[in-house]
């Protein structure tokens, strides 16, 4: 039997094994006495007044392998006891807050959810953090021109890739789709910055209103837990592609609870680019894409304790992007954006309630050059304008979380937006300004009840959610008319009729779990959309034809019915799959006019946002993943999506398009990969296929199927980390939207150093 003794203890330092680096707020238990502590800022723990004897003491940290050591006390003094600890690629109680507001592990959710984490990230194939979600069956991810691109659309569940309103994408909680097109500039992302990214499919307009119709995806940022760290990256790629990536951090004291931290990250990248016109279309003023893009932000914040904090965010981003056309100007037609976004987020907790509120500005100024020439009847005809518009969202969000007895969570809240846009077409061959301008106001409350029975076997989760989205102050006018803008005449509209949408979004969710590595779930939820301002307030060239305004646009609505289910087998294999319906109704959608305009000496259609009456979206999910030992891990899913539009308003369109498939909707998607982490050269291979897709509501012009692999090699010595990347290995050229070629194979190596 041991016997007490006052100056006996346990200490040591918890490091990565393989960076050397200290583990901080990782956690240590004394499995004999159930006593924990956690790692302070230097990786450090220590444990004091122990008796002697033997102790079996337990380190974990998320996103490493559990490890165990033993140790026996027999003296008066001090013992040492060092962990290194390995990543790991599957991990069995992720815990995630997206979904429910709270914080869950992902088994205990009725619903599919998805956590990629720091370790993922930093092992794979990726150049931008949409590029991330690439492998995430339900997503399909499109980025036309790869990096030179200056939009990407992320879509789920079977909802038209052609826009990314329909998925909402937060940072740290805020959200950055735009209200004016609903879109998410993904270049503004430090690659350097994302701890782990959160993805939640199905509606999730219980919680978050509009844009979550197809689901929500969360990038979460790191927090500093070091007194003092940095890292430097460097890299080159194809195209003369060169890029720098910094991040300084720190925090002060060793308590990683309580005290100050800060950060300073930013980036810089310029690429010569490529020709992405076919080379049998080209002519003379087919030129490279080229980019320039830098970023800065900072982030400060104070732990008052471990569960009150306040921080606040400050970013800004700014890049130039070609379009591949150049006439007359130095520069070309190219997209300039500039980001200003700032966040104040508090989290505390009183008793059993948990409170989190978030205030948030971001200004996305948006400037575009474009220039066209034409010949006719023999007479060369020039005409250049430049788009500048000021697109400004704000807003705050509250919520508490509060546990009554052992088995009910309830989360209530309320969200408040604003959004408004400001743009003018200013032509320089005349002296036409076209302008649009509206502004959007959403209210919204919410509740939501967590219920869990028979010792967590059960668990349901029941929300419902109330919007009110005002669109008003909207019009649409020339000034200084000349017969460049003559098409444009019939549009104008000073005071455009103003709008209010009104939706309940329900949810009920429910799931048993027959054992800890088994599970089955169903869910009802309904998804609520008003359109966005784009659509309400501006005619004008897009990507493929000319658009008209609709100001008279009807909110949208979505039912989606789902049931899934988990196995996991040893910890090694975790098979999930998922089958879902879903219907909407008044879905908002491009449709033909019937009318064409000439552009760029081709015939383009003119369409319109209509509210098409009903779409039909049946779906298939399944994910495999195995662990063939600590070091070789493979995975594989294949997703099935089905959209059709099964009820057509006939008065909405000048063509019949019912059981016309919804655009850029890959039916069959599939990816792989296998990760191979050994002493030489870790390795990382992954595959993609994508099914043919329609670019047009006539379902005429098509994507053809292709694929794509991709590799990442990587090596850490002490301090630097040397990796390459190679995306489209094979070099497999295709037709990606509207007279686009793919990038073809894009080689990026880089060399980090971290301290």
């Amino acid at each position: 039997m041991p016997f007490f003794s006052i100056s006996q203890e346990i200490t040591g330092k918890i490091t990565d094994a393989s960076t050397s680096k200290a583990l901080a707020g990782a956690n240590v238990v004394i499995v004999e006495t159930n006593t924990g502590t956690i790692t302070n800022t230097d990786g450090i723990y220590k444990f004091e007044k122990l008796k002697k004897g033997t102790y079996n003491l337990s380190v974990s940290f998320i996103g490493y392998k559990k490890i165990n050591k033993k140790l026996s006390i027999t003296e008066d003094k001090t013992y040492t006891l060092n962990f290194s600890v390995n990543s790991s690629s599957i991990e069995t109680k992720e815990v995630v807050i997206t979904a429910t507001k709270t914080q869950q592990n992902i088994e205990d959710i009725p619903q599919r959810v998805e956590l990629i984490s720091l370790a993922k990230i930093k092992s794979s194939p990726i150049e931008s953090a949409d590029d991330i979600l690439k492998s995430i069956s339900g997503t399909y991810v499109s980025r036309t021109m790869g990096i030179f691109s200056h939009n990407a659309n992320v879509s789920m569940r079977g909802l038209s890739g052609s826009e990314q309103s329909r998925v909402l994408i937060l940072m740290d909680g805020v959200p950055i789709n735009k209200s004016d097109g609903g879109s998410v500039n993904w270049n503004i992302m430090n690659m350097n910055q994302i701890a782990k990214v959160e993805v939640t499919k199905g509606p999730g307009s219980s919680l978050y209103g509009s844009n979550a119709m197809g689901g929500v995806i969360n990038f979460i940022s790191k927090k500093p837990t070091e007194k003092i760290t940095g890292q430097i990256s460097t890299e080159y790629g194809t195209y003369n592609t060169i890029g720098t990536i910094v991040n300084f951090s720190g925090r002060q004291g060793d308590d990683i609870n309580h005290g100050l931290y800060w950060n300073v990250n930013g980036f810089y990248k310029q690429s010569d680019g490529y020709n992405s016109t076919p080379e049998n279309e080209r002519d003379s003023n087919d030129v490279a894409s080229d980019l320039q893009e830098y970023a800065v932000g900072t982030k400060l914040g104070y732990d008052f304790n471990k569960f009150n904090n306040i921080e606040l965010q400050l970013n800004y981003f700014d890049d130039q992007r070609g379009t591949g056309v150049k006439i007359y100007d130095e520069d070309g037609c190219n997209f300039q954006h500039e980001t200003y976004s700032g966040s104040l987020n508090y989290k505390g907790e009183l008793g059993k309630t948990k409170i989190n509120a978030i205030v948030y500005y971001r200004n996305e100024p948006f400037y575009r050059l474009n220039e066209s020439i034409k010949i006719k009847n023999g007479n060369v005809m020039y005409k250049c304008y430049d788009v500048s518009s000021e697109r400004i969202d704000m807003g705050t969000m509250f919520n508490a979380s509060h546990k009554f007895g052992k088995h009910n969570l309830i989360t209530t809240g309320f969200d408040m937006k604003n959004g408004s846009v400001d743009g003018n077409d200013n032509y320089k061959t005349s002296p036409d300004i076209v302008t649009n301008k509206g502004k959007m106001n959403t209210f919204a409350f919410y509740a939501q009840d967590e219920l869990s029975l028979l010792n967590n076997k059960i668990k349901i989760i029941a929300g419902l959610r109330y919007d009110v989205a005002r669109f008003y102050d909207g019009s649409y006018y020339i000034t200084d008319g000349t017969r460049a803008t003559s098409i444009l005449e019939d549009l104008v509209n000073e005071n455009l009729n103003e709008h209010t949408w009104a939706a309940i979004s329900p949810k009920f969710s429910a799931q048993y779990s027959f054992n800890k590595n088994t599970r089955t779930y169903i869910s009802y939820s309904k998804g609520f959309r008003p359109s966005i301002l784009d659509d309400l307030c501006r005619s004008g060239f897009i990507a493929g034809g000319f658009k008209r305004a609709n100001p008279d646009l009807e909110a949208e609505t979505l039912a989606n019915f789902e049931i899934g289910g988990n196995i996991n087998i040893n910890n090694k294999l975790k098979i999930s799959s998922s089958i879902y319906y879903s219907i909407g109704h008044d879905f908002m959608y491009y449709v033909s006019t019937g009318d064409s305009l000439m552009m760029g000496g081709k015939l383009k259609p003119v369409r319109i946002k209509q509210n098409i009456s009903k779409v039909n979206i049946y779906g298939a999910e399944l994910d495999v993943a195995y662990k063939i030992n600590s070091n070789l891990n493979v995975f594989a899913n294949y997703t099935f999506a089905n959209s059709q539009i099964s009820n057509f308003d006939a008065s909405t369109g000048d063509f019949d398009l019912t059981d016309k498939y919804l655009t850029y909707v890959p039916q069959n998607q599939a990816s792989s990969g296998i990760l191979w982490m050994n002493k030489i050269l870790n390795t990382n291979v992954t595959y993609h296929y994508y099914d043919d897709q329609w670019m047009d509501d006539q379902n005429i012009d098509k994507i053809d199927a292709f694929s794509s692999i991709d590799l990442k090699f990587w090596k850490t010595i002490k301090s630097f980390t040397m990796s390459m990347n190679i995306q489209n290995v094979t070099n497999h050229i295709y037709i990606e939207s509207h007279s686009h070629e793919s990038l073809g194979r894009f080689i990026t190596g880089q060399v980090s150093y971290q301290f």
